[in-house]
C-alpha cells in the first residue's frame, strides 16, 4: 500500500482547505467554520479558471504554481485583519474531510485497477493522463490522434492539478483523485447541512451528519425492500416484490452473493446512480465530480439569499456566480442548465425581490399578487446575463470544445414513462421526507387559510391529474414543486426549500423532455446526469428536513425519558429510515467489495498486470519510456466497455483511432475512415503504401499485441525501411517509427 502518496494528498488537501477559508469566509460571514466546509470547492474554482485560458500557452507545474501564488497572496491580503472561525466547528469540517477522504481511499485500495468493463474507467484515466502528458490545453484526444478532446474534462483538468501539485506517479493517482472528489463533496453537504440547520433552530450536527449520510452512504429503497422481502413469509413477499415491479426470484438477496450493480438499474431504460454505487463503481467520470463545481456554485446563490446589500448581491450574481457555473459547464456540461435555473430560483424566492437588483430609477413598485407573479419573471430576466458570463469566463473551452464538437443530440419530448414501483424505489424515502416536512410548514400557516386550501387542492389536482393519465413523475414529485414554492413564499422557509423545489422540478422535467444522444438510446443519459444532481441538491435538503423533525436545539437530548411520546416516535422514525437507507447496501455491498481484497493498492495498473501481463508489460515500458503525446496505431475498438486499445487509455499517448465513444464526438466519417487506414496498415504487403500512411498520420510507434494479431494476423514490420522493434515480448512487438528514413 502506497502510504505516503495517501498522506501526502491529505496534507495538500488539507492545505489548500487552509488557503481557501479567507475567501470562503468573505462568501460566507456567518459560517461558525469560516465556511471551510466549501474552502476546497471555492479554490478549485479560482485556479481552475485561471489555468484554463493560460493552459492555452502552456500547462504544467509551473503554471499552476503560479496561479496558486496568486491566490495565496489574495487569501493573506482577505486575512488581514484574522478571522472569525469557530475552532471546534472547524475541526468538525476537516474530520468529516478526513473520515470521507481515508474511507475512499480504503474502498479503491481493495479495487484499484484501471479496466475496460462495466464503466468509463478507460476514457476517465486516459483523458488523465493525456493531461499530464500534454503541455498545453485542451489535451489531445487519446483515442483520435492529431485532434483535441471534444469532452468535458474540466473535472479530469482538477484531478490533474492534483496530480501536479502531490508530485504523484499518475498511476497511483487515480484513486486519492476518487478520495478527493468524494470528500469534497460529502464535506460540503455536511457543512451546508450544519449551517441550514442551525439557520432553521435545528441542531446543527444533526442536520450535517444526516445530510452528509444521505449523500455519502445512502442507497435508494430497492435494496432495503429486498431485505425486507427476504425476511417475510412467500406470499407477504411475493405481493411486496409484485407491488414495486422487482421479479421476486431475484427479490430476495444471498448475502455472499450480493451485488451492487442491480441497485442503479431500476427505473427501465435509464440509470439511477447514486453516490456511494457511483465510487464504488470507482469512475473518475463528470456527474460524480461536478458536485464539488455544483456547492461551490450553491454556496455563491446561497450568500445571494441571506445578503441584504444591493451592490453585494450584484456582486455575488453577476462577479462571483459565473466563473463557478462557466467551470460547472467544462465539468459537466449536463449540469449548466441546472445551474442556470438555480440562480433563476434563488432569485425568483430568496426573501429580497429581484426587482431590488435593478437601478432606483427603474424599480417598479410591485406588491400582492402582482408581485409573487412578477417574481419568475423579473428573476428570467435577470439571470439572462449570467449564461454569456459564464461562457466567457470559460471560453478556452467553450471555443476549442463545446463549438467545435461534431454534437449528435437532438431535443426529444414524451419519452417512456416511470413505472410507479421502481419510481418510488428510486425517490420514495425523499418524497416522504420533503412530504411531510413541507405538510408541516403548510399546517402551521393559520393566517392564510385560504391560500392555504387553494394550495393544496392544486396540489391535489395536479397529483390527480398526473395519475389519471399514467403521469407518475408528475402525480409524486409536481406537488412538491407547489408545495415548496407556496411555503417559501408564505413561510420563512429556508434555502434548503429551494433546493427541494429544484430537485423535484429536475425529476418533473425529465419526465416530459430529453435529450437523444449517442451514448443510449432514449433518456438514458439523461437521466442518469439529472438524477446524479437531484440527490446531491436532496441529500442537503434531507438531511435538514430529517432534522427539523428531531427535538429542536433549544430541547436537551441527554435524557430519552425527558422526551414526549410523539418525539420519541420522530426521533426512531428518522433513526429507522436513515438506518434503512445506509445500513443494507452500504453493508451488503463493502462487505462483498472487500470480500476478495489482496495486499492494499493504489496501483491503477492492477488489472492489467492480474489479467494481461504481457500487455501490461508492454504498457509500462511505453510509460516509462515514451515522452510527450507521440502518435501510435492500435487496433480500434467497435465494441464498447472492452479491453481495446489499452496502450493508450493506460498511458495517455494518442492512438490513431480508438474506442468507437471518439465516433460519437468527431466527425463519423473520419473516424469510419481511421479504422479503414489502420486495417489496411497492418494488413497491406506493401512496404511503401504502410510507410504513407505511417507518414499521413505522423506514426511514431506501432503497437501489436493480441488483439491486433486476432484482427489482423501475424505481422512483422521491422525488416521495413524506417521502422524497428524497439520493445518484445512473447506477446507484444512495439516498434518504432522513424519518421525521417520513411520519407527518404
Amino acid at each position: 500500500m502506497e502510504y505516503g502518496v495517501v498522506a501526502v494528498w491529505w496534507v495538500l488537501l488539507v492545505a489548500v482547505l487552509g488557503l481557501g477559508v479567507p475567501a470562503a469566509s468573505r462568501l460566507l460571514p456567518d459560517a461558525r467554520d469560516g465556511g471551510a466546509f466549501v474552502a476546497l470547492p471555492v479554490v478549485v474554482v479560482c485556479v481552475t479558471v485561471p489555468v484554463l485560458w493560460l493552459g492555452r500557452v502552456s500547462f504544467g507545474l509551473p503554471v499552476i504554481l503560479g496561479v496558486l501564488a496568486v491566490f495565496v497572496g489574495v487569501s493573506l491580503w482577505l486575512a488581514r485583519n484574522g478571522l472569525d472561525v469557530d475552532g471546534r466547528a472547524l475541526a468538525a469540517t476537516v474530520g468529516v474531510f478526513s473520515v470521507a477522504f481515508l474511507f475512499l481511499i480504503a474502498v479503491r485500495a481493495a479495487d484499484p485497477g484501471v479496466y475496460a468493463g462495466g464503466g468509463e474507467k478507460f476514457l476517465d484515466y486516459g483523458l488523465l493522463r493525456s493531461l499530464l502528458r500534454g503541455d498545453s490545453l485542451p489535451p489531445e484526444d487519446f483515442w483520435f490522434a492529431g485532434e483535441h478532446v471534444v469532452y468535458y474534462y474540466g473535472g479530469h483538468l482538477v484531478a490533474a492539478l492534483f496530480t501536479t501539485l502531490a508530485g504523484t506517479d499518475p498511476r497511483f493517482a487515480y484513486g486519492p483523485a476518487l478520495a478527493s472528489f468524494y470528500a469534497m463533496a460529502v464535506t460540503a453537504v455536511f457543512g451546508f447541512g450544519r449551517e441550514l440547520a442551525r439557520h432553521r433552530g435545528y441542531r446543527p450536527l444533526a442536520g450535517g451528519v444526516l445530510a452528509a449520510l444521505l449523500f455519502g452512504l445512502a442507497s435508494n429503497l430497492r435494496t432495503p425492500v429486498r431485505v425486507v422481502v427476504t425476511l417475510l413469509p412467500d406470499g407477504l413477499g411475493h405481493w411486496l416484490a409484485g407491488l414495486v415491479d422487482v421479479p421476486y426470484e431475484t427479490a430476495a438477496i444471498d448475502p455472499g452473493a450480493f451485488s451492487y450493480w442491480p441497485a442503479s438499474r431500476v427505473i427501465p431504460g435509464t440509470v439511477n446512480e447514486f453516490p456511494l454505487f457511483a465510487y464504488l463503481n470507482g469512475d473518475l467520470h463528470a456527474h460524480m465530480m461536478s458536485v464539488t463545481v455544483l456547492v461551490a456554485a450553491l454556496a455563491v446563490l446561497y450568500a445571494y439569499w441571506h445578503t441584504d446589500g444591493v451592490w453585494r448581491r450584484r456582486l455575488l450574481l453577476y462577479g462571483a456566480f459565473p466563473p463557478a457555473l462557466g467551470l460547472l459547464l467544462a465539468t459537466n456540461t449536463w449540469s449548466f442548465p441546472t445551474g442556470v435555473g438555480l440562480a433563476w430560483l434563488a432569485l425568483a424566492l430568496a426573501p429580497r425581490a429581484p426587482w431590488t437588483l435593478l437601478p432606483a430609477r427603474i424599480r417598479p413598485a410591485l406588491d400582492g399578487v402582482r408581485a409573487e407573479v412578477a417574481r419568475p419573471v423579473v428573476a428570467l430576466f435577470l439571470v439572462l446575463p449570467v449564461v454569456p458570463l459564464a461562457l466567457a469566463w470559460t471560453w478556452p473551452f467553450v471555443s476549442t470544445v463545446l463549438l467545435t464538437g461534431a454534437s449528435k443530440q437532438t431535443l426529444a419530448v414524451l419519452p417512456e414513462r416511470s413505472p410507479l414501483g421502481p419510481f418510488v424505489l428510486v425517490h420514495g424515502a425523499f418524497l416522504a421526507v420533503f412530504a411531510a416536512y413541507l405538510a408541516r410548514k403548510t399546517a402551521r400557516d393559520t393566517d392564510a387559510r385560504v391560500l392555504t386550501v387553494a394550495a393544496v387542492a392544486v396540489c391535489l389536482a395536479l397529483a390527480a391529474f398526473g395519475w389519471l393519465f399514467d403521469l407518475v413523475g408528475l402525480a409524486l414529485v409536481g406537488p412538491l414543486v407547489v408545495a415548496g414554492w407556496y411555503v417559501l413564499r408564505r413561510r420563512d422557509a429556508g434555502y434548503e426549500t429551494m433546493l427541494v423545489v429544484a430537485g423535484a422540478g429536475l425529476v418533473v422535467l425529465v419526465e416530459f423532455a430529453y435529450l437523444n444522444d449517442a451514448a443510449g438510446a432514449g433518456r438514458f443519459n439523461t437521466v442518469f446526469k439529472t438524477y446524479a444532481q437531484v440527490w446531491a441538491l436532496w441529500a442537503i435538503a434531507g438531511g435538514v428536513a430529517l432534522a427539523g423533525f428531531l427535538p429542536h436545539a433549544r430541547d436537551r437530548l441527554t435524557d430519552v425519558r425527558n422526551l414526549d411520546r410523539a418525539s420519541a416516535l420522530r426521533v426512531a422514525l428518522v433513526a429507522l429510515l436513515v438506518c434503512s437507507l445506509c445500513v443494507p447496501y452500504a453493508s451488503l455491498s463493502l462487505s462483498g467489495h472487500f470480500a476478495d481484497m489482496g495486499d492494499p493498492s493504489l496501483d491503477a495498473f492492477e488489472t492489467a498486470e492480474d489479467y494481461h501481463p504481457y500487455e501490461a508489460a508492454a504498457i509500462e515500458w511505453m510509460d516509462e519510456n515514451i515522452d510527450g503525446q507521440p502518435t501510435i496505431v492500435s487496433r480500434p475498438s467497435t465494441d464498447i466497455y472492452q479491453w481495446a486499445n489499452p496502450a493508450s487509455s493506460l498511458t495517455g499517448i494518442p492512438t490513431v483511432a480508438g474506442w468507437v465513444h471518439a465516433r460519437n464526438y468527431h466527425d463519423a466519417e473520419t473516424y469510419d475512415r481511421r479504422v479503414r487506414d489502420v486495417e489496411f496498415l497492418y494488413t497491406l504487403d506493401s512496404a511503401e503504401s504502410r510507410a504513407v500512411l505511417l507518414d499521413y498520420y505522423d506514426v511514431q510507434y506501432i503497437y501489436y499485441g493480441p488483439l491486433e494479431r486476432d484482427a489482423y494476423g501475424s505481422a512483422s514490420f521491422d525488416s521495413e525501411p524506417g521502422i524497428r522493434v524497439a520493445y518484445e515480448n512473447e506477446e507484444v512487438t512495439v516498434y518504432a517509427v522513424n519518421q525521417s528514413a520513411l520519407a527518404a
